[in-house]
């Protein structure tokens, strides 16, 4: 009986099928439309080969990526015109994790997330893994 208690409070601690949805995109092949330029790479600390396009707003692009050490989910806002920015979290579920360049501004939204408080505070959800406002 104790072994199936803390099979069930370990359970209770893994990370949403939302994250693992997230955490899957990266399993996919890269794709054109997922490819960074070497300029919009250049100022930010992630590992090319792992950027997933997550959607378009008003001419800034979003996407998932991987920190260059692996450890990190990110988050990355890039356009024309604009800096390339990006926002990491170690957290196993992402959601919360949000980017700004000045104009747009994205967070990782997985499904799954009650997104009805986002919606109220002005975010708009973008897609399987985003909102923006």
């Amino acid at each position: 009986m104790a072994t199936l208690v803390t099979a069930v409070l370990l359970a209770g601690c893994t990370s949403s099928d939302g994250a693992r949805d997230l955490e899957a995109l990266f399993d996919e092949e890269q794709q054109a439309q997922d490819v960074l330029t070497d300029a919009q790479l250049e100022d930010i600390a992630v590992d090319a080969d792992t950027t997933r396009r997550l959607g378009e707003d008003s001419g800034t692009a979003f996407y998932a990526a991987r920190s260059e050490d692996g450890a990190s989910t990110c988050l990355v806002l890039a356009g024309e015109g604009i800096d390339t920015v990006a926002g990491c979290t170690l957290a196993p579920n992402p959601t919360g994790t949000e980017v700004s360049n000045g104009t747009d501004r994205a967070m990782f939204v997985v499904p799954g997330t009650d997104f009805t408080s986002l919606e109220r505070s002005g975010w708009t959800r973008l897609g399987d893994f985003l909102a923006v406002r």
